[in-house]
Order: structure tokens, then sequence, then C-alpha cells
């Protein structure tokens, strides 16, 4: 550029009629100086690739933003009108005497050369000239330029031709000269948008390092302004005079917030690893205008702890008891365990007595939102967690560390509360360890020498059921055998009880209701006498013989008439009755249960 100055303004000086002349302005005597629009002009009949004065203009603004050209009056943008300009050499007085002729012609041959470069350049010149003047001093036609600009920017290319009209009067050209150079801190309050026009920067989140670098046309720090919820990780600057545009929040809010795009992204190491969808906004549902999709499930606590934990997400928001509810099926309790305790002990690594004080009140505010993490999942989860070996040690070492932290005395009265929570469900799992079950022909199943007696005890996998067994001619057999028992081990051992000589494969267990409809069980299907429908019995038979499986008598016709007349009944009251039974049934089954279900009971090698 300083080479270019220097071969326009050698041209300039060597032609007499030229526009740069000695002038006397405000009582003062200024030396080789001309009005802009003259400048333009000159610059028009120079060259055939110059067409307008919109270009020529930019090319001498490009040399101002470089500092080789400079208003006399000190006013940074370059104005196609009667403001005098000179160049930088001639204010300093390093420019010399008059060309020579050898001069004149490396001056021409330079042009030449360079100011198609020159030209390319205007126009970002110009744009960022706009972009640093306040939005009321941007004309009609600078509005238009800019927006005509945002519409190459792959990061607004989803928003609406309304809403990039509106960002060409607010978003604002920001340049940073050097590399290392920190935009804002993970945790710091969201005050801007920001899109990368040139240059690169390091995306760093506490106790990963840099998980990815974003390039031109990247945008990043929305999800904050999103949310309201602090900077998920710190942005620094990947190297020299990297330029940016900005949008600041109270015009995010304004204009942005409810039209953004339905999806965001997260990327770490050029992957997705979080995508969050634009949630309908219902009174007392959510503080969150997005909900987490789908992503790796490291990623995913993540932005649980970060944004849900903490007392940031209101007592409705969904994701954080969705995450608890289902993180079986992605993240089993062992990795999840892990997570935790990485995130606790984010700071073990670390000298904390070096460490800045906002490093400090991360790594806290990182132990605070793991205890309060155990908290909710032991109350949405409920006995699931301490059923779990592993959960549990998790939670006793945890308890032992938050004791040790003085800044943790709130934490050390929550997981307080959770270890007492423990402690009773184990003394009530000893209690009932012996619990049997007796599977009556109508009804549900009934305890038999429980040792709690005084409320509805809960049945286990490893608790023994009694139930009978039929065959074709409807005699029976007595089992007795664990709920967790498949029906391949109940087909072998009714079988051999009711002397039915045939191979195991040639067998069939199945379930004879009282319609006559009859449904065949898999071998690994599991807890069958409790799986039954109202008034279906369990029957073991060859495969041939199937079709001469028939309800017992006792299926087919009530054997006793009901104490009262149902028909005397109101439908109110029969339908109170039957909503309270069902709300009954509905409320014994954990979610936990229906996960298994739904999935298969082998990927969890659980039974509910």
């Amino acid at each position: 550029m300083s080479r270019m100055g220097w071969a326009l303004r050698t041209l300039l000086v060597s032609d007499n009629t030229s526009c740069l002349k000695d002038r006397k302005v405000g009582g003062k005597f200024i030396r080789k100086c001309a009005p802009g629009t003259e400048l333009v002009e000159w610059l028009l009949n120079l060259s055939p690739i110059v067409h307008t004065r919109t270009q020529a203009a930019g090319m001498w603004q490009a040399l101002l933003e470089e500092g080789v050209l400079c208003h006399v009056a000190k006013e940074q943008p370059f104005k196609d009108k009667c403001f005098l300009y000179r160049f930088k050499s001639d204010e300093d007085g390093t420019a010399g005497g008059a060309p020579t002729s050898d001069d004149v012609n490396h001056a021409n041959d330079h042009i030449r050369e360079a100011l198609p470069a020159l030209l390319h350049r205007g126009p970002d010149a110009t744009l960022r000239m706009i972009l640093r003047k306040p939005s009321h001093e941007r004309t009609q036609e600078e509005l238009e330029l800019v927006y005509e600009e945002l519409l190459h920017i792959a990061a607004l290319s989803h928003l609406s031709t309304s809403i990039k009209r509106e960002l060409a009067s607010i978003i604002v050209f920001e340049a940073h000269a050097h590399a290392g150079t920190v935009l804002f801190n993970q945790g710091d309050e969201g005050r801007s948008w920001y899109i990368l026009l040139k240059g690169s920067v390091d995306v760093v989140i506490h106790g990963k390092g840099t998980v990815a670098t974003l390039k031109e046309g990247d945008d990043f720090g929305k999800l904050a302004l999103i949310n309201d919820a602090p900077r998920a990780a710190t942005i620094v600057l990947k190297e020299n005079n990297c330029l940016l545009l900005r949008v600041d929040k109270e015009h995010f809010n304004r204009i942005l917030r409810d039209v953004e795009a339905n999806t965001l992204r997260l990327q770490e190491h050029g992957k997705d690893v979080l995508i969050l969808e634009r949630v309908a906004k219902q009174r007392g549902y959510s503080a969150f205008k997005y909900t987490v999709m789908s992503g790796t499930p490291q990623k995913m606590l993540e932005h649980l702890l970060e944004t849900r934990l903490g007392g940031q997400a209101g007592p409705n928001d969904p994701f954080l008891d969705d995450f608890l509810l289902t993180h079986i099926v992605f993240m089993p309790t062992p990795l999840l365990i892990d997570e935790l305790a990485a995130n606790y002990h984010a700071d073990a690594d670390i000298d904390l007595r070096q460490a800045s004080e906002e490093d400090q009140e991360y790594f806290l505010t990182s132990k605070r939102r793991v205890v309060q993490f155990i908290q909710r999942w032991v109350l949405a989860v409920r006995h699931a967690v301490f059923d779990d070996p592993l959960a549990v040690e998790f939670i006793e070492e945890l308890a032992t560390d938050v004791e040790a932290e003085p800044a943790l005395q709130e934490e050390a009265s929550i997981i307080h509360h959770v270890l007492t929570q423990l402690s009773r469900y184990q003394e009530d799992r000893q209690m009932n360890a012996t619990q049997k079950w007796k599977l009556p022909p109508n009804g549900q199943p009934i305890c038999l020498f429980s040792g709690n007696t005084h409320s509805k005890t809960v049945i286990r996998p490893d608790d023994d059921i009694i139930f009978r067994v039929y065959c074709a001619d409807h005699t029976y057999c007595t089992l007795r055998f664990p709920m967790a028992t498949t029906a391949e081990v109940i087909k072998a051992c009714a079988a051999d009880k009711l002397q039915i000589a045939r191979l195991p494969e040639d067998l069939l267990l199945v379930e004879v209701k009282s319609s006559g409809e009859r449904v065949v069980f898999k071998d690994n299907d599991v807890s069958l006498p409790t799986a039954l429908s109202l008034n279906g019995r369990i029957f073991v038979s060859p495969k041939d013989h199937l079709d001469a499986l028939t309800p017992l008598p006792e299926q087919e016709v009530p054997t006793e008439a009901p104490d009262v007349d149902f028909e005397a009944l109101s439908t109110k009251d029969v339908a109170y009755h039957m909503t309270l039974f069902d709300w009954d049934l509905f409320w014994a089954v954990h979610e936990y249960e229906l996960l298994y279900h739904t999935f298969g009971r082998h990927h969890f090698n659980k039974v509910g």
C-alpha cells in the first residue's frame, strides 16, 4: 500500500494540471493537498478498470485506512466531497523533491500491475469505514452497501432479508492486531455475538484446552445470548490482525432472539458435539429458548452442568430431568460417574495457590454443580441410584471430599441429606431381603413373610414368587422361582414336573387368556407371573398341541357373585375407582422399566 501511495503521488505531482496543489486553508498554507471529489475524478480518468465514483472512493479509503493518505482536518473516512486530503509523506515532510522521468516510468509500471489489487481492497475498506460509524450516521446508500455485503456471509445465510437489513444498521466492525488477545473468558457474561471476517480464533475450555479453531466465516458467542448463560468457553485470537463483525446483546435480543434459526450446532475439533433446537416458549415452562436435541454424552453433561444447575434453570425446565431419566441409554452409570468425578476434580493437576481468582471460582462452581447434580439425580431416579454399587461408592467418596472443603458448607448439607436417604434405603432393603410373593388365581401378587408389613413393598428381581403352570388337561404344578427367571428355565422345570416328555426346543410357554387367546413367551422373557393380563394363566405345551390349549373353567365365568349391584353404581364412581387402580399400577412402574422394555433388557442386563 505504501508503494501504491508513492506511485499515485508521483503521477499526481508530475502532472502540472492535476488537483494536487498547495492551498491556503483557514489562514494556514497546506502543501500538496486535493479535495476528495477531484481525487475521485482523477482516479476515474487514470485507468479504465475504475468504473464508478464509489469504486474510486473505496480505493482512496483503503489508502486512508492504511495511513498512506490522510485527511487535512484529521477525519477518518474518505468522502467524495470537497474535503481536503494529502499523502502522509507530504504531511510529515518525507516526500522528497520533484519526481524524475524514471520515477514516473516506474510509477506507471507499478500502477498497471497493482491497481487491480487496490480496486479489490476498496469495497472492504468502504465497508469497514461504514461499520465504524454509529448507526444513526449511516446513510441509506451505506446501509444498502452493508446489506449487500451481509448477503455473502455464510453465518447469516439462514436469516431473512428483513433481518439482514436490520443488521446492516447495527452491526459493528472490530479489529484486533495481536495474536493471543483474549476476546472473552469462560464464565463471563455474554454481551455480543461475533462473526469472523478475517483471521482465526481458538476455543479454549477449562480442563480441556483448545477444543476448536474457528476461521473466516465462522460465528461464535450466540448461545450465551440466547439462553442468558455465562460464556461456555474462552476465545483467544490465533493470529495477528483479526477482523470481526459484532452484534451487541441489546440489538441481538431485539432483532435476532425470536427469529434465530431453529438449530444451533456446537463443534469441537471439527465435529458436531451438541445440537440444540429452538423450542416454543410456554409460560412457566422453561427459561431456555433452546433445548438439546442430540450430542455426545460428555458434551450434553457439560452443557447441563453449566446451564441447568446453580439456580440457572426454572423448576419446570425439562432437559435436566430428561437427561437423568434416560442417561442409561446413551451414558451408562460407570461413564456418567467418571465424567462427574472429572468435573469435580478438574483442579487435580493445578496448583490453586498460583491459579487466578477467576479460575479458583470456576473450579469451586464446578464442585457445587456436581453435588447439585447428585441431589437431582437421586430425586429423579430414586432407588435405582442406590441399587448401583458404583454410584453408592462415588456418593460416599464425594461426601468425604465435600466435607473437607470449607467453602462447600451448603453442598456438605446436601450430600449429608443424600447419605441419610441412602442409609434408610439400605436398612429397608435389609429388612425386606427375605420377602416372597404368591400369585393368586385372580389379582396382583401378594407379599408373604415380608419384614415390612406397614407399607407397599417393591418387587425386586431376586425376590421369589410362587405361581402355577398348567398343561392342556388343566392339571398344574406349583413353582417357586426368582422374579428374574427366564421363560426357558420355567418351561423346562414345569415340563419335568408335569412329566411332558419332550425336548425343550419342542415346548412352548404360553399365556392363555379368558377369551381363549394364546400369547407365546420368548425364551429370554422374564418376570412372567407379574406380566400376565387380568385373569390370564401360564401353560406349558408341546408346539404341535398349541391349538388344544383352552381356558380354565374358572377363567370363563366368575366363581362368586359380586357383593354389590354393579348396575347401581354411577359411571363417575366406576371411572373414579378405575382411575385410582390405573394410577396405582402406573406409579408402580419405574421409568427405567419403560426404557428396558423399549430398547430391550439385554442391552442393560437389568430387570425392572
